[in-house]
């Protein structure tokens, strides 16, 4: 396995050392266990055509600052032979540590290739501008997020509850945990939540919840709008990724939904929401 990796490394590394120019994406991500992981990926041509290939995944063990994020990149390009010269493009989220005009990821790289260009992710400008609820539909998202974690957070009631929804012969019987640096997770897991919302209210008054009941049924209204609406803009997110997504394409995608948006305050105004399933 090991060699096989070793191989498939070499090949990908080959192909980038072959193209004329290429350009690199940067994220920085806490996993389940507490460990921050630096995932670098990376874009090039190949027999004129662009291709995306995934370069390393390492551990940051202690900081998580700009200076640790170049230390274990520049050691890639030095034991790869990578020519800071032919890269032309750096892709990060916009944290301080990548973004950072003074000491940031980006700037620290401007110091080996000053023609090098700077890009905060597309993608991750849209999960942000997602996040900003008004508050009376974000008290409902954390209080159904509050239900979510009192069932997976303790095994016991995870086994529990997924017991009572085979008993009741539920579609389903495991909902999904919210992780907000998880740009899919909001849908998915409200969609989830609202398919066992009966199986989860008499689970809940078996338990005594009352708090949670109340949290989960007295907002049916707004609790059906934000599954519909994260549901539409993770189909916006999947939209902006996939072979072929660029800088060029992706401004067309955002101005489309734009308008859909104004054609939907419209409908909805006159009654009308075929929009929201």
């Amino acid at each position: 396995i090991n060699e096989i990796s070793q191989n498939i490394n070499e090949q990908v590394v080959d192909e980038i050392k072959k193209s004329p120019l290429f350009a690199i994406q940067l994220d920085e991500s806490t996993d389940v266990a507490l460990c921050s992981q630096l995932l670098m990926f990376a874009q090039n041509m190949v027999e004129g055509d662009f291709k995306d290939s995934f370069l390393f995944c390492k551990t940051l063990d202690t900081t998580t600052k700009a200076q640790d994020v170049m230390e274990i990149v520049k050691n890639f390009f030095e034991v790869h032979g990578l020519d800071w010269e032919n890269l032309v493009g750096v892709t990060t989220d916009d944290a301080p540590a990548m973004l950072g005009s003074r000491s940031g990821f980006q700037t620290l790289v401007k110091q080996y290739t000053p023609m090098v260009t700077g890009v905060h992710c597309f993608i991750h400008r849209e999960a942000l501008a997602s996040k900003t609820l008004p508050d009376q539909l974000n008290n409902i998202f954390k209080g159904l997020v509050k239900v979510v974690n009192y069932i997976k957070s303790l095994a016991l009631n995870t086994r529990l509850f997924k017991r009572f929804c085979q008993d009741m012969g539920s579609d389903f019987d495991v909902l999904l945990f919210y992780t907000s640096v998880r740009w899919l997770s909001a849908g998915n897991v409200l969609n989830r939540v609202f398919q066992l919302r009966e199986d989860l209210d008499l689970f809940l008054q078996a338990q005594g919840k009352e708090e949670f009941q109340n949290v989960l049924m007295q907002s049916n209204l707004e609790f059906a709008y934000l599954v519909d609406i994260f549901g539409i803009l993770n189909k916006l997110n999947l939209q902006l990724q996939g072979k072929g997504a660029n800088l060029f394409s992706h401004p067309s995608i955002i101005k489309a939904f734009l308008d859909k948006l104004e054609l939907w305050i419209i409908r909805v105004e006159g009654n009308n929401l075929v929009q929201f399933p």
